[in-house]
């Protein structure tokens, strides 16, 4: 079978507060309950208001798992986000955990307008305190990676980093910056749905990406993620990471936010114990080994000494 190339698009991303930044807006009333759902119906329109945007969007399509909302310029007549966002977070809620009690994703397209996209979670003022994704340039006529499918995986990889077992922010951030996580990530969806010939992309692209962090020529897909996550239990040493992180990770005073980033040390460390095995050599093969790593590793070490492997 030929393959596709795919183009992965790295969209910027940071993890803020929306509720600082951006004006608090109403939510329309809720339309008619779905009687195939115990859940309430999600609004039947929803006004955008923040950054740029400043929409009326409209629901065309909701289950149990998303609320799915298309701008004017979409057309309705586009049905395969319906299926395949909403099998995505049923999956991503089997593998992480619930995000928030509202079960459902809520997701928003446009077409041709913004750049890229971005996510919310749930516990942001600025969108409504739900679980969003907002993607702006496609046409969403075809299911394909390079047509917006891996961006909007991308925008839920950031709801996961950022909101995993109800604690708000990434420690891990200014290691693996924007996209790395997503890669991964990307790559267990696509198989977790059964999107082989996807996931093949993914894995054929990935493998020739480098970076210039932590060390020029970088690979982080190739020589750290994909030997975690294909000789550890795949999908399960991704959510144990998390889940390490929710139990030993240092937490603000009311416990719903981590209260600082992690070092370089302390990402080895709690990967080690999500792994249940030593990843220092890993580590040392795909990233070299700073001088500064050793002390950092140590009191992680010491710090953290429930985590154990």
């Amino acid at each position: 079978m030929r393959l596709l190339k795919l183009t992965l698009i790295t969209i910027p991303f940071f993890f803020f507060d929306c509720s600082k930044d951006e004006p608090k807006g109403l939510t329309p009333p809720p339309i008619d309950d779905d009687p195939t759902s115990d859940l309430p119906a999600p609004p039947a329109t929803w006004k955008e208001h923040w950054f740029e945007h400043e929409q009326l969007v409209t629901n065309v399509f909701h289950d149990e798992h998303l609320a799915l909302y298309y701008d004017d310029n979409v057309n309705p007549s586009y049905t395969w986000p319906q299926v395949y966002i909403s099998d995505m977070w049923e999956y991503v809620k089997s593998v992480y955990g619930d995000f928030g009690d509202d079960p459902r994703l809520y997701a928003i397209l446009h077409t041709d307008r913004y750049s890229g996209g971005h996510p919310a979670v749930y516990m942001d003022a600025g969108h409504d305190y739900r679980n969003v994704v907002d993607v702006g340039p496609y046409t969403w006529e075809f299911e394909k990676p390079s047509d917006g499918l891996s961006v909007l995986t991308h925008e839920v990889g950031h709801i996961v980093e950022g909101a995993a077992k109800g604690v708000k922010d990434n420690p891990a951030w200014e290691i693996w910056k924007d996209s790395k996580w997503a890669e991964i990530f990307i790559y267990d969806v696509y198989l977790g749905l059964g999107k082989t010939e996807y996931a093949q992309q993914v894995y054929n692209d990935m493998m020739n990406q480098t970076d210039d962090y932590p060390t020029p020529g970088s690979q982080w897909f190739k020589d750290w993620f994909y030997p975690l996550y294909s000789q550890n239990g795949g999908s399960k040493v991704l959510n144990e990471f998390y889940e390490l992180l929710a139990k030993h990770f240092p937490r603000n005073a009311d416990g719903t936010k981590y209260a600082r980033r992690m070092n370089w040390g302390e990402f080895i460390h709690f990967w080690s114990g999500a792994a249940g095995k030593d990843l220092k050599p890993l580590a040392e093969q795909a990233f070299g080994w700073p001088e500064e790593w050793t002390d950092q590793l140590y009191q992680a070490k010491a710090d953290f000494d429930k985590i154990t492997y």
